[in-house]
């Protein structure tokens, strides 16, 4: 059987005065890679994780950060390694 990788595309939507702190707290979830960010809020952040309980996962403890008010996936993709 071979490796996977799962790749996911997220909008992240977070109260804009906690960026500050939701942003360091994203980089402590393995696999999640902040690519950048508005003055509103809004993250763009990838995850790669290998496999899809452990992508939902990582969404559920996205979400879950104080701050953080919504979640969004945009893009997902399974790679064969």
């Amino acid at each position: 059987m071979s490796e996977t990788v799962h790749i996911s595309g997220l909008v992240v939507s977070c109260v804009a005065e906690l960026e500050g702190a939701v942003i360091p707290a994203l980089t402590e979830i393995p696999g999640c890679e902040l690519h950048t960010k508005t003055d509103e809020g809004k993250l763009v952040v990838t995850l790669e994780r290998d496999s899809q309980a452990s992508t939902s996962d990582a969404i559920e403890a996205i979400s879950a950060i104080e701050g953080v008010m919504n979640t969004a996936l945009a893009y997902h993709r399974v790679e064969q390694l």
